[in-house]
């Protein structure tokens, strides 16, 4: 830039900045000398006073100056002191730049933060959706949510049943993909950087990346039953039948898994991923149809020792002693 103050007072008399405008003004305040921006604002201070004034509601300006003094050590009166001139020249900028601005560069919402820990957690969120966080998972969102936005961050596993509202998206960010939704009912998992899952149960969700790749422009439109998967490897979403992930996740949020006749695999398969333990069965079992249900609130013993009696097994600890294998008895 040739001539800053040139382009300073262009800034000063344009009502919206662009991307590009308000990314240079931020650079521009990182410097130590800001002795043209002083000079440009003390001119158009003197020149259009009145204007100026009413480019922001007076209460509004008043409380930006009040904190960015309190902030700075301002003591005296007046925009620009020696000491904090950097922010005092700052809030001059903001002032003529208005109220958007001032709410994008200064005004700072409280972020909440919920950490599952090392047991699954139930967040009711201020509108009234409510999330079921897995274990080892957190989400974080404003404390005004769903007041102008319902955005959050999801860093784990999580389900989703999100309450409606079309003047408000519910937006989940994550590491490598975004997930839009109106209301439904879906869950999302995002660890770091691994592979990124959404699974929709009911409604429809929108899936974005975050990450450039060849499908990086295309967004996924999910229906029921159907999932999106993120490699970060290949950066690109794939669409999946996601059936029976959708049976399991009703069947959990109902808190009862219902076998009418499905094979003993299936059933070990949802109780592995349920209560997070290896466990599988003599191949001779592994397709005896089973006959049951579980409740959410028993125990992994309690299941096990069902389907033991129910095919005249045994339950044995697997060779690396961290999980469980059925073993013995016989399809009925």
């Amino acid at each position: 830039m040739h001539n800053r103050k040139e382009y300073l007072r262009q800034l000063l008399h344009t009502e919206n900045w662009s991307a590009a405008e308000q990314e240079w003004m931020l650079q521009y305040l990182d410097e130590n000398d800001l002795s043209d921006l002083e000079v440009v604002a003390r001119e158009y201070y003197q020149a259009e006073g009145p204007e100026v004034k009413n480019l922001l509601d007076e209460r509004l300006s008043a409380l930006l100056l009040k904190k960015i003094h309190r902030r700075a050590g301002i003591t005296q009166p007046g925009i620009f002191t020696l000491y904090g001139r950097k922010i005092a020249a700052a809030a001059a900028i903001i002032l003529v730049a208005g109220a958007s601005w001032y709410l994008v560069i200064q005004q700072q919402v409280k972020q909440l933060v919920t950490n599952s820990g090392n047991a699954r957690k139930t967040v009711t969120l201020p509108d009234g959706s409510v999330v079921y966080l897995e274990k080892s998972s957190s989400i974080t969102y404003a404390e005004n949510f769903g007041k102008k936005n319902r955005t959050l961050q999801l860093n784990g596993e999580a389900f989703f049943e999100v309450s409606q509202d079309s003047h408000h998206p519910f937006i989940i960010s994550s590491a490598l993909i975004n997930t839009t939704v109106l209301g439904t009912s879906f869950n999302m998992e995002a660890r770091n950087r691994e592979v990124a899952k959404v699974v929709v149960v009911s409604g429809m969700v929108q899936v974005n990346t975050n990450e450039g790749g060849t499908n990086s422009h295309k967004p996924l439109v999910l229906s029921a039953n159907k999932s999106a998967v993120y490699h970060p490897a290949s950066k690109g979403l794939q669409l999946a039948d996601a059936t029976d992930d959708a049976r399991f996740f009703t069947q959990k949020q109902n808190g009862k898994f219902v076998y009418k006749g499905q094979a003993l695999t299936m059933v070990l398969n949802d109780l592995q991923r349920f209560y997070n333990v290896p466990l599988r069965s003599e191949k001779k079992l592994e397709q005896c149809n089973f006959y049951g249900d579980f409740n959410t609130a028993d125990d992994l013993q309690q299941a096990l020792t069902l389907i033991a009696v129910t095919l005249n097994a045994k339950i044995r600890k697997d060779a690396n002693g961290n999980g469980y294998m059925i073993v013995d008895g016989n399809c009925r």
